[in-house]
């Protein structure tokens, strides 16, 4: 029998998944170590970087949140899967990139998500 047909094969080669809270306090830990300041240069340039050539649907959409909240304080970091983010406290804002293949997708932190940037930014005193 090869090895790929014993029935623990997919068990023993693919791990099972984390549950719900684990996953979440991985995020969490992740986040809290890469949490750090990040200047509104150094934001705007990572938009060009993002979007080189201007052309992305959020191209436009990440320069236009990054200059609206420039007057405030910026964090910057990364979930243990490799979801950058930028959080705003004051105003409990942010948005997040990932990328795929060639490309990034991009969104706004919903609800949640800002809600556990919230208590690690509280937690780390960077709120």
């Amino acid at each position: 029998m090869h090895p790929s047909e014993s029935p623990d094969f997919a068990d023993n080669f693919y791990p099972p998944p984390l549950d719900f809270a684990e996953r979440i306090a991985q995020r969490k830990e992740a986040a809290r170590k890469t949490m750090r300041p990040a200047s509104n240069e150094e934001l705007l340039a990572l938009g060009r970087q993002l979007f080189p050539d201007g052309s992305h649907p959020w191209a436009t959409t990440f320069s236009e949140f990054i200059q609206e909240h420039k007057a405030e304080p910026a964090l910057r970091g990364e979930t243990c899967e490799g979801i950058a983010f930028v959080y705003y406290p004051r105003s409990n804002r942010g948005i997040w990139c990932r990328k795929i293949g060639d490309a990034y997708a991009v969104g706004l932190l919903d609800e949640n998500e800002l809600k556990i940037l919230s208590e690690v930014a509280s937690e780390a005193g960077r709120s």
